[in-house]
């Protein structure tokens, strides 16, 4: 899957290099400081230089200037590894982790996406910190030809995999009145059986049981783990408090949920379903979202229709808490229009 040619960063924008970045990036480039910690990037650096960059970056994609307020400051590419630079006035403001994390989560949202490589010289300590923020691990030390200062430098090799980037980026929605964020089976597995287990829950699911026996519970967990693209569930806490869990992923992408009893009638299904699709929808891009619900559970029709989601159909579905097949009905939710009404309800953290 080709990456994003835009993506947003917080205030930040990148964007494709373009011809008027050419008197910004030739007066950054053009300084010992930013170049030296360059391999590709000769000093002395002229308009020459970034004309041919340029041609380059037209044909092959992955790269990015990093705008802010409309001016160049940098730019970050992800081809056969991670690499970036920003001007010394960008230096030091989080910029440079901020445009990563982008392009990581871009990269990552690709199911089928493998590990990126990326490395730094030996004491460019900045480029250090947000490596090892971003998830990556050293995998190695070599000796890196320094175009700029015309030597073989020491250079330490790093690589990003899937896990990694997951586990330091888990996903995490405020909305305002509850946090949606991924589950821990040690930490959050009995109270997810002892809410699922329900017969009042478990029967208007597919997958769960009444009861809900804990190796269950630790397999549905770790099934729908956040991995970075779609295809995961995060628990729902309200007050520090686990009351339930939403998901979405599969061919067709679908969304689902329940929530304690003891929580019903609050409205927190709608804002837990709103928080994850004002989060999901901009940032992995689904051209729909498709639900259903089994025709006698008549209040999740109500939350789905708040959302936008229009009936298409009526069909058989089996429950894992009861036996058969039962009458169901199926919805379907256009992207954009969500969010025109919605908008990112969620705020990611």
């Amino acid at each position: 899957m080709a990456l994003p040619a835009r993506l947003k960063a917080g205030p930040l924008l990148l964007r494709p290099p373009i011809a008027e970045d050419g008197a910004a990036v030739v007066a950054a480039l053009s300084q010992p400081r930013v170049s030296r910690w360059l391999s590709r990037v000769p000093h002395p650096y002229g308009l020459a230089d970034f004309t041919a960059w340029l041609g380059r970056a037209d044909q092959a994609g992955g790269r990015w200037s990093i705008v802010e307020a409309g001016v160049c400051i940098g730019a970050i590419g992800l081809e056969a590894e991670l690499g970036y630079w920003l001007t010394p006035a960008a230096q030091g403001r989080g910029i440079a982790s901020r445009a990563a994390q982008a392009v990581q989560a871009a990269h990552f949202a690709d199911p089928a996406a493998g590990p990126v490589q990326a490395g730094y010289f030996e004491g460019n300590a900045p480029s250090a910190r947000v490596l090892a923020k971003l998830g990556f691990v050293e995998t190695g030390r070599d000796l890196r030809r320094s175009l700029s200062l015309g030597v073989d430098l020491p250079h330490v090799v790093l690589r990003l995999t899937r896990a990694d980037w997951a586990a330091a980026h888990p996903l995490v929605i405020d909305t305002a009145r509850l946090r949606l964020a991924p589950l821990d089976a040690d930490r959050d597995g009995a109270e997810l059986a002892r809410i699922g287990g329900q017969p009042d829950v478990a029967r208007n699911m597919a997958s769960l049981l009444s009861p809900w026996p804990e190796q269950a519970v630790r397999d549905w967990i770790a099934r729908g783990a956040w991995q970075g693209c779609l295809g995961f569930r995060l628990g729902i806490w309200r007050a520090g408090r686990l009351i339930g869990s939403v998901g979405i992923g599969g061919t067709p992408v679908s969304v689902g949920y329940f929530l304690d009893p003891d929580h019903w009638g609050h409205g927190y299904a709608t804002e837990a379903m709103q928080g994850l699709l004002g989060a999901v929808l901009p940032r992995f891009a689904p051209e729909s979202v498709t639900a259903d619900h089994f025709a006698d559970n008549p209040a999740s029709g109500a939350v789905l229709r708040k959302l936008g989601f229009r009936p298409i159909g009526q069909g058989h579905a089996a429950s894992g808490a009861r036996d058969g097949l039962h009458p169901n009905i199926r919805y379907d939710l256009d992207r954009s229009a969500f969010l025109r009404q919605h908008g990112d309800e969620g705020e990611t953290a």
